[in-house]
């Protein structure tokens, strides 16, 4: 086998790590490499919010320094997280571009702030929808019809979609293998209508594909590493600014914030939010989302059994659509 980092040959037995991806000396010294910047992620965490903002304006400068302003842009969701990176980088750019992708499948108190954001706030702001490359519109319904329904995480709808659509039995053994290996617990579920190509469909391909048309080089992200084990590993590989490494240039500045930060910032200067929240969601997304729906609890209620209180045309289109894969992952409504 070859080590991923290295490149050279060794064998089976004497190649090391969870998936035995290293040789002895290149996982040694990431293992170092990794410790050392765990550290440097938990110290950063503990930071006040005062430190914290100037380290994300220097990421941001950072980024506006190797691109120019004129070719980033913000990805912006309407969220909690994007409207503070938002406030953040305005203060020194204020005409930034910033890019949503109406996704049909928003919470209409998200378009309704970012509507305020566009008419009142001045927020300099383009929205692109969905559509295939022959120019048909992608609706949350067709994704789910042709690909599957997002549902668990990314990476455990990644490994049954690259299952259920295996072409060959050796690619489909070796997906069995790893869902065994890596979420035993939900192989059961190997063979639903599952997958992780609603984001990608609905979301990030109609801002990309927009930024390329416009020449944009550099996205700047809300993401945080507490959010995700996926966004905290990419933290500790990568750090804030990720240039020239990605299929695209990125530029994360709340990296090392957590969601108490947020908060302090939005009450600290007033900052307006989406309706959403106080409504009971930790969360804006999309209405129909199922990922991290098992761990998604405010109030001793997921967001599926909120939306039934919320929004109840909404929840009748989930039941009457969906209820099927609902029932099959066994998830609450």
């Amino acid at each position: 086998m070859k080590c991923c980092i290295c490149q050279n040959e060794f064998l089976l037995e004497n190649m090391k790590g969870k998936n035995k991806r290293y040789c002895l000396e290149c996982f040694t010294k990431h293992s170092e490499f990794m410790k050392g910047r765990k550290i440097a992620l938990a110290n950063f965490k503990s930071l006040p919010l005062e430190l914290k903002i100037i380290k994300s304006q220097n990421v941001i400068q950072e980024a506006i320094y190797e691109f120019g302003v004129e070719k980033i842009y913000i990805s912006y969701s309407g969220g909690k997280d994007s409207t503070v990176l938002s406030h953040i980088v305005r203060q020194i750019y204020p005409n930034i571009l910033h890019i949503f992708s109406n996704t049909t499948n928003e919470y209409p108190e998200t378009l309704q702030h970012i509507k305020w954001e566009v008419e009142e706030n001045g927020m300099n702001l383009i929205s692109t929808r969905p559509v295939d490359k022959n120019g048909k519109a992608w609706s949350f319904k067709r994704v789910v019809k042709e690909y599957g329904y997002p549902m668990f995480t990314k990476r455990i709808a990644n490994a049954i979609r690259t299952y259920r659509r295996a072409k060959t039995d050796k690619t489909r053994q070796h997906s069995i293998e790893y869902i065994e290996r890596q979420f035993k617990k939900y192989a059961q579920y190997k063979d639903s209508n599952i997958s992780d190509k609603c984001c990608e469909k609905l979301k990030k391909t109609p801002i990309k594909q927009f930024a390329k048309k416009h020449s944009m080089e550099c996205v700047i992200l809300g993401t945080l590493a507490e959010e995700s084990r996926q966004r905290e590993v990419d933290w500790l590989n990568n750090g804030c600014n990720v240039f020239f490494k990605k299929k695209d240039n990125q530029c994360r500045p709340l990296s090392i914030w957590t969601e108490k930060d947020i908060y302090e910032y939005i009450n600290r200067y007033n900052i307006k939010i989406s309706n959403l929240y106080e409504m009971g969601y930790e969360r804006n997304g999309c209405m129909f989302c199922g990922f991290g729906i098992e761990y998604d609890c405010n109030q001793g209620m997921n967001r599926f059994e909120r939306l039934a209180i919320t929004h109840p045309k909404m929840y009748d289109y989930l039941l009457s659509n969906f209820k099927e894969i609902l029932d099959e992952c066994r998830i609450k409504y």
